[in-house]
């Protein structure tokens, strides 16, 4: 069994002065007080931060990481500028998706992603006419190539729209995820959008609920996603995650249509969503945002994602949480020194308890999932975008320039 080892000397988020922090295998065993300063002893199993920020590791909770870094094939020239263009556009790309190429660019993406101090994510995977299972198939692979250094949970998501309406972009994913979920994967996903699919919206919350409850399922929704109260499905969500006891298991993405609703509405909304305890996510890389600080204010758990990365819908991106961060904090006006400790809690704490992780966390029995960032304080590493000097996952160093561990990775 390995010796326990420690990083000293540590600034550590919403803490302060300097802090020990000490692991032995897979866990934290304690984290205490460091007044020792600069004169901590070095002795092989110790590592003088300097005073520099050890946090837990991030958790990118919404990725699409099946279809990133395809932008390059998409002909130049093609309009993607709206969502049901993007769609579109991908439909004809994953039609020639093979596991092989989903695997390689998954894992090309998880390595980028651990490279920014991300040890945990949630993809969406598209499962449908088009590509059938072979992006879960390719997602799974690469999840297994990385074990051990990232861990990977993958929702089925009907890109195409639940339903098969004639005549219409919706084209059909309902069976697709019930077959994912019949094979073993563990979230249901939604896409609930009234602006773009002709069909019910109660209607696919009913059926992934069932589909859910049938399987002992979460539920992860794409919802609401436009600038226009006309898809408003989010309150039906809130009252069906309590009338049918998952709160805490669904998830709802985007809901910016919330953000054009009343000012009544939303308060009653978000009342309703704090009963439910949804847990939101934000991606400010679609720029147009919900009503984030509101929500945060009234308690409802708001975590961020990176979102897509080089495909048809975001052409841009490299899976680094800090300039997801970066780019909320701009947005919602938070760039004092409260407001960015409050997005840091985002992509660590927050999007942990979205995504259901046990021992999470700095303190004595957690895993000890870390990063150390070239930077005095969060504010700091949000606004100078710092750089990650190391990446430890369960007590092993899997990334990072500079050496803490004392065991080679």
């Amino acid at each position: 069994m390995t010796s326990p080892w420690t990083i000293c000397n540590a600034t550590l988020p919403g803490r302060d002065g300097r802090w020990r922090v000490s692991i032995h295998a897979d866990r934290i065993i304690s984290v205490e007080p460091d007044t020792s300063g600069d004169r901590a002893d070095v002795d092989g199993r110790a590592w003088n931060a300097g005073g520099r920020l050890v946090s837990s590791a991030f958790v990118d909770p919404h990725v699409h990481i099946d279809k990133a870094l395809i932008s390059d094939r998409v002909a130049d020239g093609a309009d993607v500028a709206g969502l049901s263009e993007a769609i579109r556009a991908v439909r004809l790309l994953k039609a020639d998706f093979t596991v092989e190429d989903v695997a390689a660019r998954a894992r090309q993406s998880l390595n980028m992603g651990l490279a920014h101090g991300t040890t945990t994510v949630r993809t969406n995977c598209e499962v449908d006419r088009y590509v059938g299972q072979r992006a879960v198939e390719g997602i799974n692979r690469a999840a297994r190539a990385m074990a051990g250094k990232v861990d990977v949970q993958v929702t089925a998501f009907p890109q195409e729209g639940w339903f098969n309406t004639a005549g219409s972009l919706e084209d059909g994913a309902g069976p697709f995820i019930t077959e994912a979920v019949e094979k073993g994967v563990r979230i249901v996903g939604g896409n609930v959008n009234r602006a773009i699919w002709p069909s019910d919206p109660e209607r696919q919350v009913d059926e992934t609920f069932a589909l859910a409850k049938l399987h002992d399922c979460d539920i992860d929704y794409h919802l609401d996603n436009w600038d226009a109260e006309l898809a408003f499905t989010l309150p039906y969500v809130a009252k069906k995650t309590i009338e049918q006891g998952w709160q805490g298991r669904v998830a709802v993405s985007h809901i910016a249509s919330l953000a054009c609703v009343s000012h009544a509405v939303a308060i009653d909304t978000i009342d309703l969503m704090k009963k439910a305890d949804l847990q939101v996510c934000v991606l400010p890389t679609r720029i147009r945002l919900t009503r984030t600080l509101e929500l945060m204010e009234a308690g409802v758990n708001v975590s961020c994602g990176t979102d897509n990365m080089r495909d048809p819908f975001v052409r841009f991106g490299d899976a680094d949480p800090l300039k997801a961060m970066l780019l909320l904090a701009q947005l919602t006006k938070q760039l004092h020194n409260a407001g960015l400790e409050k997005v840091w809690q985002t992509m660590t704490s927050n999007a942990a308890r979205m995504l259901r992780l046990e021992s999470y966390g700095l303190a004595p029995g957690c895993l000890a999932d870390l990063i150390v960032l070239d930077a005095p304080s969060v504010p700091d590493a949000i606004l100078q975008q710092s750089t990650r000097l190391a990446v430890v996952k369960r007590g092993v160093q899997v990334s990072g320039p500079v050496q803490i561990a004392p065991a080679a990775y």
